[in-house]
């Protein structure tokens, strides 16, 4: 197997330039400390992994263990105080090895204090094996030492495989999966391949998909590795959805299938593909694993931008996004998903339109009432909702761009789209949190139905924080006591227009909106001074009021704003 840029092993060397072992010493093999460690264990065994470290308490080795000895990468030994004697005298010895690194039996035999008979036997053993002989004091539990050794060992290889995922990945978003791929394969010698979940090659180099007759083998161990991985993924934080960086993500177990070693690649909680690589008898695959897992989660990337595009996924989305705007509470997976594709966590704040495009009914544009209108989804963040369609803005600080800009620009877009459409918009008050989704859309959804029940016909683009009053009236328009109040302030003065054919009604409500200025209400509806004037003291005889008075002119704006909204709800 060639090597990368760089090896994903540390060296002996490395190792031993942690303060939690800065005791430790090199007793032969100085010039084979840059040999990399592939393991720690504490016993050798008969067939340890090549490169392993051996850290143990015993000098005395077992034939078996002799043999076994150039496989090793170091063997360390581990004496308390009382193997090589204690106070000042011991930690001179230490002192004075570390800076003379003896090689030879001879030199060893210079500091008797760490260096007993036991380790005198070993010495020649380990001249022979060219493997480095290192000796640590324990002055407490030797057990620590190992533990020492193990914990520097997890470190050092923890941040090797982030600096290969690093390079994967820039890989990846430079060149793309084949880029990758053909990079890999290079590194390993051997032949890789790439294959979503319904076994279609996505990037290969000398491997084809997995043969029909192991795919649904494949699909099983999938599945099961699946389910494992989702129980490593619930260890590590109970009863909710882990949130990490994808180079700190739980890597699943990888199974063989013939000679195949497949690494199934998750996202979302679904098994959206298999990373599979060709293994031979003597491969180390331990080693072949410490580099398939980073190349895994790279290939996870680019599935994940893959599948936003895939419509399948995207309706998935949708459908998620519909139920945290409805206001269903959403798991720690699904909130997660739905940032991860949308990317919420990116933005700044967010707005929420609610919008009804319609074709107009009088057929000029030539298209039906009831045709479907085409939407920007391209472009936009929506799904349906509640016989409407919500949108969700992203919105960033820097831009600043007040709400009537958006939704200017999406309207014009839904126009685009669809010659001859109405479009009508709600929207609701800056967010700065996904969490408040479903309350901004509820106020986008209000102001969408307040603006259609006073504006049936026509077209608007209405924030909620415009609504003023209209948002309360709307909450009681059902109560019998509106109807009671409206009743009360012009239901008199419609009884007279009815009677008289008048037209006193429309001529108080222009005079209300105008503020009760005599100029501007006669300039609107194109009479005298005079004759509004006349027309005001019979509207004050009529309803018995004094048309002047601060109270009354609220009441009546109150009455005609009830009168347009439940005049709106009839026709809706």
């Amino acid at each position: 197997m060639s090597q990368a840029p760089y090896s994903i092993h540390p060296t002996v060397r490395q190792l031993l330039t942690s303060d939690s072992l800065a005791e430790a010493q090199v007793v032969v093999g100085s010039d084979l400390l840059d040999r990399q460690v592939s393991q720690v264990i504490s016993t050798i065994g008969t067939q340890p992994r090549a490169g392993s470290l051996v850290v143990t308490r015993s000098d005395a080795l077992s034939k078996v263990e002799l043999s076994a000895l150039p496989l090793l990468s170091a063997l360390v030994i581990v004496k308390t105080s009382a193997d090589f004697g204690t106070g000042s005298s011991a930690a001179a010895g230490i002192a004075n090895s570390a800076t003379t690194s003896p090689t030879t039996s001879a030199a060893a035999s210079s500091v008797p204090s760490l260096v007993d008979a036991g380790v005198q036997r070993l010495i020649k053993r380990c001249q022979e094996a060219s493997v480095a002989l290192i000796v640590v004091p324990s002055y407490g539990d030797p057990a620590q030492v190992i533990e020492d050794f193990r914990f520097v060992f997890l470190r050092e290889l923890k941040h090797a495989s982030a600096r290969l995922y690093s390079v994967m990945l820039s890989i990846v978003l430079e060149e793309g999966l084949d880029g990758l791929v053909e990079t890999v394969s290079g590194w390993l010698n051997r032949p890789l391949v790439v294959e979503t979940a319904e076994f279609k090659v996505l990037a290969a180099r000398n491997m084809g998909a997995t043969p029909a007759a192991q795919q649904r083998n494949l699909r099983e161990e999938g599945a099961n590795a699946l389910r494992n991985y989702q129980k490593s993924r619930e260890a590590l934080t109970p009863g909710t959805a882990p949130h990490r960086e994808p180079s700190s993500d739980v890597n699943m177990t990888p199974f063989k299938l013939g000679r195949r070693l497949v690494f199934p690649v998750p996202l979302s909680d679904i098994l959206v593909g298999y990373v599979s690589v060709m293994i031979r008898p003597q491969d180390d695959e331990p080693a072949l694993c410490e580099y398939m897992h980073p190349l895994t989660l790279a290939c996870k990337v680019d599935f994940s931008h893959r599948l936003k595009d895939s419509p399948t996924f995207s309706v998935t989305q949708k459908t998620l996004l519909k139920d945290l705007l409805s206001g269903r509470t959403l798991s720690a997976a699904d909130q997660e998903r739905l940032d991860r594709h949308f990317g919420f966590d990116l933005c700044d704040g967010f707005l929420v339109f609610a919008v009804d495009a319609s074709f107009a009914e009088d057929g000029k544009a030539n298209v039906s009432p009831s045709a479907a209108v085409a939407y920007p989804d391209d472009t936009y963040i929506s799904c349906e909702a509640e016989g409407m369609r919500a949108f969700v803005i992203p919105y960033k600080e820097k831009s600043s761009e007040p709400w009537l800009t958006h939704a200017e620009t999406l309207s014009a877009r839904i126009k685009e789209l669809n010659p001859g459409v109405r479009v009508r918009l709600g929207a609701g008050r800056l967010i700065t949190t996904a969490l408040d989704l479903p309350d901004a859309y509820g106020e986008a959804r209000q102001a969408l139905v307040v603006g259609s029940m006073i504006d049936v016909d026509g077209e608007f683009l209405l924030g909620y924080a415009e609504l003023g009053i209209k948002r309360l009236l709307y909450l009681i328009i059902d109560h019998p006591e509106t109807d009671r109040f409206l009743e009360e302030n012009l239901s008199l003065l419609e009884a007279y227009d009815e009677e008289w054919e008048s037209e006193l009604v429309e001529t108080l409500r222009v005079y209300v909106e105008h503020g009760a200025n005599l100029n501007s209400t006669a300039r609107s509806l194109f009479i005298h001074r005079h004759t509004l004037r006349y027309r005001l003291e019979q509207i004050a005889d009529i309803l018995k009021v004094d048309i002047d008075s601060q109270e009354v002119l609220l009441n009546l704006q109150i009455a005609y704003l009830i009168r347009d909204l439940k005049s709106g709800q009839k026709k809706r």
